[in-house]
């Protein structure tokens, strides 16, 4: 799961209700620019979002009881609403540990939680202040009569711009999320939205065993980075992971043919490997839709014990 952390800062401001309302908006639009990079993301606020203030006498429940805010609220509260206040998401720290967390000189809430847990910080766009894909924290931490003072930049978003920026690191971030193979399937179109997967690979996925899904999901990344930056003309993509095409031997024995899309059985030759039990994840490359084919994901075939639903 993605957390994006609201900045309560964002919203301590001289705005009007007219800029407050933009504001506002504007918000959405980036909340929905990284749900559709990622539809599990959830946003976390330290009180209700109703309760906070917008700009000087407005609340965001007054904005979302006007009718024009009325599908921007909807977004909200079906999709991004769903944990808050701060506590029931960070972990507890030891009793004998206290933290602050500062940004300019102003204790935040919500940038030390995305810091701590490396994820999203989203704001208001209500100044320059926020008007960057990162933000500053320095914190301080009294661990057992021990001080730690440090500084650290934190992920941020006020704008579609600073989404855009952070779009790899966000659909990673989702996969290194993931635990097992049957949500790497279920959310592959928003994981590996530049791949595509014969039906076959639905029971090989949620058959996965639990010590192989870290190393599938990074070698899926990785397959899907390289179809993503696949330009036009190019023959293949230019790969960041080894790419090694089947034996003739084993391609003759048939030890490489899937079911297709289209219920054509086809050779899937190239394929990248992972540990343990000799894995292999094969596919076929789509040169005129830019996009890879996975065909296979499981233990390397042999002649004997062939996966039924492989066959």
């Amino acid at each position: 799961m993605v957390l994006m952390f609201f900045n309560e800062r964002s919203c301590v401001s001289n705005a009007t209700q007219d800029e407050a309302r933009q504001a506002m908006l504007d918000f959405i639009k980036v909340c929905q620019a990284v749900w559709q990079i990622h539809r599990g993301t959830t946003l976390v606020s330290e009180v209700r979002l109703e309760d906070v203030e917008i700009s000087p006498g407005y609340y965001l429940q007054q904005w979302r009881n006007e009718p024009a805010n009325h599908d921007a609220w909807q977004f909200m509260r079906r999709t991004l609403q769903r944990k808050a206040p701060l506590s029931g998401v960070l972990p507890r720290p030891p009793e004998d540990q206290e933290s602050e967390y500062r940004h300019e000189g102003d204790p935040v809430l919500g940038l030390a939680a995305a810091h701590l847990m490396k994820m999203l910080a989203v704001s208001l766009p209500t100044g320059p202040r926020w008007a960057a894909p990162w933000l500053k924290v320095d914190y301080e931490i009294l661990d057992d009569d021990v001080l730690t003072t440090d500084s650290a930049n934190v992920h941020h978003a006020s704008e579609d711009a600073h989404v855009r920026e952070h779009e790899d690191w966000i659909r990673t971030t989702a996969a290194s999320a993931t635990t097992s193979g049957v949500q790497l399937w279920e959310e592959r179109d928003t994981l590996f939205p530049y791949l595509q997967f014969v039906p076959g690979v639905e029971q090989n996925l949620r058959e996965l065993p639990g010590v192989a899904v870290a190393n599938v999901r990074a070698e899926l990344v990785r397959l899907n980075t390289a179809a993503e930056n696949w330009k036009p003309g190019e023959s293949e993509p230019s790969w960041a992971v080894k790419v090694v095409p089947e034996s003739d031997t084993r391609i003759h024995m048939g030890l490489v043919d899937f079911t297709d899309l289209d219920g054509v059985k086809r050779t899937f030759s190239p394929h990248v490997r992972y540990q343990p039990h000799q894995g292999r994840i094969h596919f076929r490359l789509i040169a005129e839709e830019g996009r890879i084919r996975v065909g296979y994901v499981g233990r390397k075939r042999l002649t004997a014990g062939v996966p039924r639903n492989a066959r």
